[in-house]
């Protein structure tokens, strides 16, 4: 039941169903109360929606009541972030946070008896919910039109991550397209499609057997122009020849120049991290680098060893911060000049999981209803980056676990040293869902929640140099969340769909519990179960098309 509907003062009404060039769209009919007031209600169920039945509203002056914060916020240049306050109401007036209005008993009393509490165009009464920033995420990979995603794969991703309170997605390759996506980016800017803020990097080289183009440091900086022209926000560069030390110092330069930035995926190259960090690249994803530039020498790697062989490539990757962390003088050594740099760690935690517990990734519930069932079915697969399980011993998941316990205790001591530490899934499929999974994969990092949150939020927002978007602070962009439960307690509340209750509740019963309630972008409204229902349509929708497509009788 929504908080709304137990206010003694909200009358519930059915919701309005209007035909709309052959979608349908589905409002909530504000109650009223105190005057003009207009309360939003959820429409949240356990039906689907057909895609389209959900829009963004644009809402000139919005209130949030009776919440609890997370700002997101906290002493500059510290790892510090400010713990939760409550409760209080959130002023929005044409997309900025225009006042906070302390609604605690001992702030109440101070208000005097001329005291009116702010009202709205539209009213949400976050009673017992917590607001944070928006999430983002900082390593995407948007779908190609075409893709195994399907014919709408684009729009059923934009669901899962506004469903789960991410605002904004750094695209980390524009596998469909900068043409595409750029024009994606200015309807997404614009509420003229529902979707999270777009920033573009393209990905180079793309394809990866381009290696003859940029390969000098004066071609690499003509591919940085072109790139700055078609659209791009920034260059994410992923192996050679961009990892060539001389190569890649040039594109972090002239994207410098241009207004863009670098992130970069090293793996096993000639540049470490150390090296691309003095390079001025701002961001590192996963982890590959770091502990290689501690390393006295080469990897231990047999010799049959063959990086293209992705089983080679994961398996031995999995006994990487073992052997860098025989010397940790030479490993917090490197953390260190990250630190100073201002070099952003992006480690990319959950889509690594599968590797130290292969049956997690295979039993996730969510499976059920928010994966697309090309993704369910897949399996190994040498043609496909990241499909290389044709084979997973024992021993390997053993060196995994290993794996995460060192990476982890680096990725914390860079954050409790200052360093510009986000969060990213790598997760193409399950967006939005693997997100939430990381916020959980940091704190078992040893991170506190509260902290979790800063890094998600207001830590990305700096990184991607988004200045007007700053936390719940007056004066800043409303770019919210507002979640059904406690994320500090138990960040499994943020699961859409009751997916962080699964197998606790009878499944009839799951969609009642947790998730993100609303998530706000610029100041614009969506119901985010709503938005989950319609990717579920969507999953329902795919399933009988490929089941025709196969000869199989649709269910």
């Amino acid at each position: 039941m929504s908080t709304s509907s137990r206010r003694p003062v909200l009358l519930l009404t059915l919701s309005l169903v209007l035909l709309l060039g052959g979608a349908v769209l589905v409002s909530a009919v504000p109650a009223r109360a105190q005057g003009t007031e207009s309360f939003l209600a959820p429409n949240n169920g356990p039906g689907v929606l057909p895609m389209g039945t959900v829009r963004g509203e644009q809402v000139r002056r919005l209130v949030i009541r009776n919440a609890t914060i997370l700002s997101g916020r906290g002493a500059p240049g510290s790892p510090r972030a400010m713990p939760p306050e409550g409760p209080v109401d959130i002023v929005i007036e044409n997309g900025v946070i225009v006042d906070v209005v302390l609604m605690d008993a001992v702030n109440l009393r101070s208000h005097g008896p001329n005291f009116r509490r702010p009202t709205g165009d539209r009213v949400i009464d976050a009673k017992g919910q917590y607001v944070i920033p928006g999430l983002v995420e900082m390593h995407a990979h948007l779908p190609p039109v075409g893709s195994d995603l399907g014919p709408r794969g684009l729009d059923f991703a934009y669901r899962l991550y506004l469903g789960h309170g991410v605002t904004t997605v750094r695209d980390a390759g524009s596998g469909a397209g900068l043409r595409v996506l750029a024009e994606q980016r200015r309807l997404a800017a614009a509420n003229q499609l529902v979707a999270p803020r777009l920033v573009l990097c393209q990905r180079w080289p793309l394809p990866l057997r381009r290696w003859d183009e940029g390969n000098t440091p004066d071609k690499a900086r003509v591919m940085v122009r072109e790139f700055k022209a078609q659209g791009a926000d920034c260059v994410k560069v992923s192996k050679s020849p961009g990892q060539y030390p001389d190569v890649m110092a040039a594109i972090a330069d002239e994207s410098n120049k241009l207004g863009m930035f670098t992130m970069v995926d090293l793996k096993v190259s000639e540049t470490d991290g150390a090296i691309a960090s003095d390079a001025g690249v701002r961001s590192i994803e996963h982890w590959y680098g770091i502990p290689d530039a501690a390393l006295v020498g080469s990897q231990d790697f047999p010799t049959d060893y063959n990086y293209w062989d992705e089983l080679d490539r994961f398996r031995y990757a999995g006994l990487l911060w073992a052997q860098a962390d025989r010397d940790p003088a030479r490993l917090e050594a490197v953390i260190d000049k990250l630190v100073r740099n201002g070099t952003n760690w992006n480690p990319t935690l959950a889509v690594y999981e599968d590797n130290r517990d292969v049956w997690r990734a295979v039993g996730l519930p969510v499976k059920e209803t928010l994966m697309h069932p090309s993704e369910v079915t897949a399996g190994p697969d040498t043609t496909l980056h990241g499909a290389f399980k044709r084979e997973w011993k024992t021993s390997d998941e053993i060196n995994w676990r290993k794996n995460f316990q060192i990476w982890m205790k680096y990725v914390r001591m860079y954050h409790e040293r200052g360093g510009r530490l986000t969060a990213g899934s790598d997760e193409g499929g399950i967006g939005g869902v693997a997100l939430i999974r990381e916020l959980e994969l940091l704190q078992e990092a040893g991170i506190h929640p509260i902290d979790v949150i800063k890094v998600a939020t207001t830590n990305a927002y700096g990184v991607l140099g988004l200045e007007n978007m700053c936390g719940i602070r007056v004066g800043c962009r409303a770019d919210l969340a507002v979640v059904n439960g406690n994320p500090i307690d138990n960040f499994k509340v943020m699961y859409g769909r009751g997916y962080g209750v699964a197998g606790l509740v009878p499944r009839t019963e799951q969609w009642k519990h947790g998730g993100v309630a609303w998530t706000i972008k610029d100041g614009i409204v969506f119901d985010a179960q709503a938005l989950l229902r319609e990717a579920e349509w969507y999953v329902q929708q795919e399933k009988a098309r490929l089941k025709t497509a196969s000869g199989s009788a649709p269910d």
